[in-house]
């Protein structure tokens, strides 16, 4: 228990370290557009505006910013056999659609999600 509040305490501190107000971040090679990654990994099921609910998992639209980014990761992380290492996240579409991101990437797309509705 004390060992997941430390690491969810240290993912809102490293996140919460970026600017919340813009949409793109910094990357190795320059700006990280938060929208344009949503729009080609997510809206398919989730919605132009994250207002969609495949398989019942809620709309994501205005999700907070770090329970969202760590729910992402969880999903991008998940072990094909037990589930993800942090919220125990299990889907493999969307580990498909998560794979390969980056933090940063990860960042900006719950950056631009929370903006949404």
């Amino acid at each position: 228990m004390k060992k997941s509040m430390l690491l969810t305490l240290l993912a809102s501190v490293s996140l919460m370290a970026v600017d919340s107000t813009s949409v793109k971040t910094s990357g190795a090679f320059g700006k990280i557009d938060g929208k344009a990654l949503y729009q080609k990994k997510c809206a398919i099921c989730h919605g132009e505006k994250g207002e969609k609910t495949p398989q019942q998992s809620g709309t994501i639209g205005g999700m907070e910013l770090v329970p969202l980014a760590l729910e992402i990761r969880a999903y991008r992380d998940q072990d094909e056999r037990n589930g993800a290492y942090s919220l125990r996240k299990d889907s493999r579409v969307m580990k498909d659609a998560t794979s390969g991101l980056s933090q940063k990437e990860i960042v900006a797309i719950a950056k631009y999600v929370n903006g949404l509705k």
